[in-house]
């Protein structure tokens, strides 16, 4: 797991050379040179463990330790000291110190005293993945910022809103979250896609929303519905008036423009947007979506990920975006009893969903496609002296393809996919530098 670490040491240089050495190994590092802002930082709910030295500006830190015990009983705290007595080892133990090092230390010995301390952070590490989980929507990324924004303007707006994402994003959520959000929470959220009584559609609603999941799909005679009940309902008064929340996986202009959907209707559903990221568009959300998931997949128990399993879903291809991801994370909870997700519970994971269903017929036609591809090949006039050769030039339709599924069914681990492809690791290396392959 990566933590937070507030350090604390007077001498810039064991300042910085823990800083690098903590950040190594997957950390985030908050340091300062006095006990007071280590105190302020933990006192204030930062970082996850303490590592400090004993004497700054000629004082104990002993006599601030009472401090953050208090305020954060369950805070591991590491102590390096150069003053390496007795009294300090013992003082270290009266102020229940998770672990005492004395310097001079190997950087080591910090990394591994951290791990250690790691274990014993791990039930905040759930309460935190609970508190998650209550969240509405999870993630801080940049590109989900401007969605958090225009929930926050449309939900207390009387505007039709038009939500548009790709396939697992999250668009019934945002749907959710601009009703409950604004004054309608107390009046219906309709999802409706039958219009044809346009009377009966406007007393249901009441004032609420009507929310149509994949607005691209309605036929013709939905979309004249629709078009009439948004008609009629200019007539209500603002204050009572339903409004219409609308999802699309598709690009309804695009659609309009090839006369497969009503641009009149387009014009009146798409008066404010927004727009929901792809999972691959939104940073380092994976790791809280996955913890968050996990926490809700097992209520009451203490499980998490191994730093190395978020690292293989952050780097994983998401097509079904969120709800893919959701999936996985439940489908792992229960197929797998222990208290840590590995990386390779994930990757047998991803391997099955690797699954081939090609035809004897998928597989002639491949062989045959591939056929006339060496033949155009072979019947072009002869490489040049240092061009790549046909040989060359086929083998690389091939390999190409070959290492970069490799590297995707591993999840960017260069090393299992090298045994996946059956060559040594340094040749994989070599490859990928020749095929400039990222």
């Amino acid at each position: 797991m990566k933590y937070e670490i507030l350090l604390a040491d007077d001498d810039d240089s064991v300042r910085l050379v823990l800083s690098k050495a903590l950040s190594r190994a997957g950390h985030t590092v908050k340091a300062t040179d006095n006990a007071e802002t280590l105190v302020r930082w933990a006192v204030a709910g930062q970082g996850d463990i303490v590592v400090t030295d004993v004497m700054m500006s000629g004082r104990e830190v002993f006599e601030r330790l009472p401090e953050i015990s208090q305020a954060r009983p369950q805070m591991p705290v590491i102590v390096i000291s150069a003053n390496n007595t007795v009294n300090t080892a013992l003082k270290s133990g009266e102020h229940k110190v998770f672990e005492y090092i004395p310097k001079p230390f190997e950087l080591d010995d910090v990394t591994n005293a951290v791990a250690r301390a790691g274990q014993s952070v791990n039930p905040r590490k759930a309460r935190l993945s609970a508190e998650l989980g209550k969240l509405p929507m999870i993630g801080r990324s940049a590109a989900m910022q401007p969605v958090y924004r225009a929930v926050s303007r449309f939900a207390s707006g009387d505007l039709p809103v038009l939500i548009s994402g790709s396939v697992g994003t999250g668009k019934d959520l945002v749907a959710r979250l601009l009703h409950d959000g604004g004054p309608r929470r107390k009046r219906p959220f309709l999802r409706n896609t039958d219009f044809s009584n346009t009377s009966l559609t406007l007393q249901k609603v009441n004032g609420g929303d009507i929310y149509i999941d994949e607005i691209a799909e309605l036929s013709p005679q939905q979309q004249e519905g629709l078009l009439d009940v948004m008609t009629e309902a200019e007539y209500i008064p603002i204050t009572n008036r339903p409004r219409v929340l609308s999802a699309t996986r598709k690009d309804l202009r695009r659609l309009a423009a090839a006369g497969e959907f009503r641009d009149d209707l387009l014009f009146r559903i798409n008066v404010a947007e927004i727009r929901i990221p792809d999972l691959d568009q939104r940073d380092r959300d994976t790791y809280e979506l996955a913890e968050s998931f996990l926490s809700q997949s097992s209520p009451g128990q203490n499980r998490r990920f191994e730093t190395e399993a978020l690292d293989v879903l952050h780097r994983h291809s998401w097509d079904g975006n969120v709800r893919e991801l959701e999936n996985l994370v439940r489908r792992l909870s229960v197929l797998y009893s222990d208290d840590v997700i590995t990386a390779d519970m994930v990757l047998q994971e991803f391997s099955k969903d690797i699954v081939s269903n090609t035809s004897p017929e998928d597989s002639q036609k491949l062989t045959g496609l591939l056929e006339d591809a060496c033949r155009q090949l072979l019947n072009t006039s002869v490489p040049k002296e240092g061009e790549e050769s046909h040989y060359q030039s086929a083998l690389a339709w091939v390999e190409r393809p070959l290492i970069v599924e490799a590297l995707r069914i591993t999840g960017g681990n260069r090393a299992k996919a090298a045994d996946r492809l059956g060559i040594h690791r340094n040749t994989l290396r070599t490859r990928l530098r020749t095929l400039d392959i990222d």
